[in-house]
């Protein structure tokens, strides 16, 4: 209330001076209330798939390391919206535990390695082999 005259910073650096805001929310934050893209908001989700795709050069640690290869390797034009787009193919089909590969529309652009994998309820089972019940 004090620093900033009880008014939202409305910059990176003001905002990410307050406790409990990083880079992810600065930048969510310029982009949906001033309009601003300053840089690739990354979570989680932007994190995983970001490397899964290959589309860092080098395997990220961190949301905040993947955001910097991102903006590296993405046009500035696509900043915006690469959040957004990820999170929720990470909500529902890229997930972390349990990815939706086998039905995955971008399957064949993915190298990551369970893409083969199946929940077991979709595995045919052979006409010849009888179930303990």
């Amino acid at each position: 209330m004090d620093k900033f005259d009880g008014k939202v910073p409305n910059t990176l650096e003001d905002l990410m001076s307050l406790k409990g805001i990083g880079p992810k929310m600065a930048h969510m934050f310029m982009q949906l209330e001033y309009g601003v893209v300053e840089g690739v908001s990354a979570n989680s989700h932007v994190h995983r798939i970001a490397n899964r795709l290959r589309w860092v050069e080098n395997p990220t640690k961190d949301p905040n390391e993947t955001a910097k290869a991102l903006e590296d390797w993405l046009p500035r034009e696509n900043w915006e919206h690469i959040n957004g787009l990820l999170t929720g193919f990470g909500q529902v089909m890229c997930k972390s535990i349990n990815p939706r590969c086998w039905e995955c529309p971008i399957e064949k652009l993915c190298l990551f390695k369970q893409k083969n994998l199946k929940p077991s309820s979709l595995v045919k089972k052979s006409p010849n082999v009888t179930e303990r019940v």
